[in-house]
């Protein structure tokens, strides 16, 4: 491997291991990878200089991690000894003020100089006072926003002469944007995602720490514990090297264009792959959740438009898709965060578009734009990043979503997750992954059947219940679905959820009508029409069960405040419960199911006894 110099020094190593001898041979086997090892007291207290001598002897460069406080002529004797003894880089804590940071600096600086050594890089410490002690104590969960109190003890250490900071991962641009490129932020707690979570408090990964700016990251037991920690250091000194690739690197601009059915073009910018895509043009009125709504199986063959104006800003993340693929024909946006923030962050947005081959733009008005779809109704789309020709617009007007796609976005074979609670059969016609876990959370031994499944497939095994998932377009065109779901009638539970709900209304002889602009957003108003509760919910459909078509028996016990649409059924003669919302995130709805099936299986024993 070529070891680049500039990868090198952006390299710390804590030397966290026990002794002097277990740290001299970590320097000699990995002193080619590490720009800078890391000296805590553990490593000095009872042993005097000895790893400083060796450090000297070897020509390399050490950090001495003391967090000097706040006695000046203490410090500025201490800092003078630290240099002395051949400490490349050291820390002052920025509480002892700025005029104890200034004597420290240049007490050291002055040895430097009288022993003929290059100036020391010394750096004042925030992150302990702007994180807190507690923070440090636990895992973060969400990254610290900087505040405006590190930032003047940052602004303090650069009045004093300092080189820069010690700072968590999540100031560092603020600090570099205040203080100047130049002046240097170490991050501590850098651990790759690969290394043991439990031995170490992680702050971030190097790539991130690399993207938010950071010069030194300090990395501990994800190399010293490593059972081989060559390897170990290799590949986050390659992780380091793929994110420096990607930190500056400018994109040339390609102009893209959006064009509606009804004639009507947009020209954007280019935040996706190149090409054209053709869909249903929709939006989506959530400030959050792109990363759910591009890979929800319900989204198969639309083009989204997103009304918030700020779009990418906590990138993409590996826990957060609701399924394996993009499923979304493409993205329309107003602005695009250029450089995410996030600790779980692993690609950014457009990034994301360019590596699954789908097309986006950017710098559309999209408030604008939705007026248009909601004065127009939905209609069908391109985007494109090449010419609007005839042939073109012919495409947008004969462009239809594919009739079997529920065939599409559905499991290809029967897959058992076993649990020990309520038996339930899904048909998946396009399962979100965060409602298969809201189930998989109670608990339920799930088997999930494809979309085309037939009824007997379902009825030769004894569930408990079934569960018509959600899904994608027409409900009308999951004939083989609504087929099976006739022949379930009266012989097992039935739960229906988004495309689910309307097609067991369907098989229970009401009618479907289409919405002129659909229901999509995270905050639709519904009511309880038993009990009176509003709940405020997750919607994505176009589609909406008629009212006046409901046949004896059925009733709507879910409506939609807005405008007063269905929202959800209960039949008590076929034992159904549906909604059209997706409720999984606050309403104790599937518990509520599942509790149902447990109270029923227990007179189903109280009576045979």
């Amino acid at each position: 491997m070529q070891i680049k110099p500039e990868i090198k020094e952006k390299i710390v190593l804590a030397l966290d291991v026990d002794t002097p001898e277990q740290a001299k041979e970590l320097i000699t086997e990995l002193k080619d990878y590490v720009g800078v090892f890391k000296v805590g007291l553990q490593m000095y207290t009872g042993n005097g200089y000895e790893i400083f001598k060796f450090m000297k002897e070897q020509n390399i460069k050490f950090f001495f991690d003391v967090k000097l406080h706040d006695i000046p002529n203490t410090v500025a004797k201490a800092s003078e000894n630290i240099i002395r003894n051949g400490a490349s880089f050291f820390n002052i804590h920025t509480m002892g003020g700025e005029e104890m940071m200034r004597q420290s600096q240049e007490a050291a600086r002055k040895v430097a100089q009288e022993l003929g050594r290059e100036n020391p890089t010394i750096l004042g410490v925030t992150v302990l006072t702007s994180i807190g002690e507690d923070c440090l104590q636990n895992e973060l969960k969400v990254p610290y926003k900087p505040s405006e109190y590190a930032i003047n003890l940052a602004l303090s250490a650069k009045k004093a002469g300092l080189d820069g900071v010690v700072a968590s991962v999540w100031e560092a641009k603020t600090i570099k944007q205040v203080c100047g490129k130049d002046f240097k932020v170490l991050c501590p707690g850098i651990r790759p995602d690969w290394s043991n979570k439990n031995d170490q408090k992680r702050l971030a990964t190097p790539s991130v720490a690399i993207k938010e700016g950071a010069d030194f990251l300090v990395i501990g037991r994800a190399v010293t514990s490593a059972p081989d920690r060559l390897k170990a250091i290799q590949m986050i000194y390659e992780e380091i090297e793929n994110a420096m690739l990607t930190q500056n690197k400018s994109y040339a601009v390609s102009k893209g264009k959006l064009i509606l059915e009804n004639g009507m073009i947009f020209e954007g910018e280019s935040v996706g792959a190149d090409g054209t895509s053709f869909g249903e043009i929709v939006f989506n009125t959530s400030m959050v959740g792109y990363q759910e709504l591009l890979t929800d199986p319900t989204c198969a063959g639309q083009t989204i438009v997103l009304t918030y104006p700020e779009i990418g800003n906590y990138g993409i993340n590996k826990d957060d898709f609701e399924s394996g693929r993009v499923h979304a024909k493409g993205l329309i946006i107003k602005n695009l965060c250029e450089n995410e923030s996030h600790y779980k962050s692993n690609v950014s947005l457009g990034d994301y578009l360019k590596q699954n081959n789908i097309v986006g733009l950017k710098g559309i008005d999209t408030r604008h734009l939705t007026q248009i779809i909601r004065n127009n109704g939905t209609m069908n789309c391109a985007i494109t990043t090449g010419d609007v020709t005839p042939e073109l617009k012919a495409q947008i007007r004969n462009f239809k979503i594919d009739k079997d796609i529920t065939q599409q976005v559905s499991s290809y074979k029967v897959e058992r997750i076993i649990g020990n609670g309520a038996k339930l059969a899904i048909i998946d016609l396009g399962l979100k992954k965060s409602i298969f876990e809201s189930f998989k959370e109670l608990n339920c031994d799930i088997t999930m059947f494809p979309a085309d499944t037939k009824a007997e497939d379902i009825l030769n095994e004894n569930f408990d219940a079934v569960l018509v998932s959600n899904g994608p377009s027409n409900p009308m065109d999951a004939t083989v679905t609504i087929e099976t779901v006739k022949n379930l009638l009266g012989k097992i539970k039935l739960f229906g959820i988004g495309l689910g709900h309307q097609i067991i209304a369907i098989a229970l002889g009401a009618k479907i009508s289409k919405l002129p602009y659909g229901h999509r957003g995270s905050n639709h108003p519904i009511i309880n029409t038993q009990t009176k509760e509003i709940l405020v919910c997750a919607q994505n459909h176009s589609y909406i069960v008629d009212e006046t078509s409901l046949p004896i028996g059925v009733e709507a016990n879910y409506i939609n405040i807005n405008d007063n649409s269905i929202e959800g059924l209960i039949c008590e003669k076929y034992d159904i419960k549906t909604v059209q919302f997706h409720p999984e995130l606050n309403t104790g709805i599937y518990s509520q199911w599942i509790d149902e099936i447990e109270q029923n299986k227990k007179k189903e024993i109280s009576y045979a006894n």
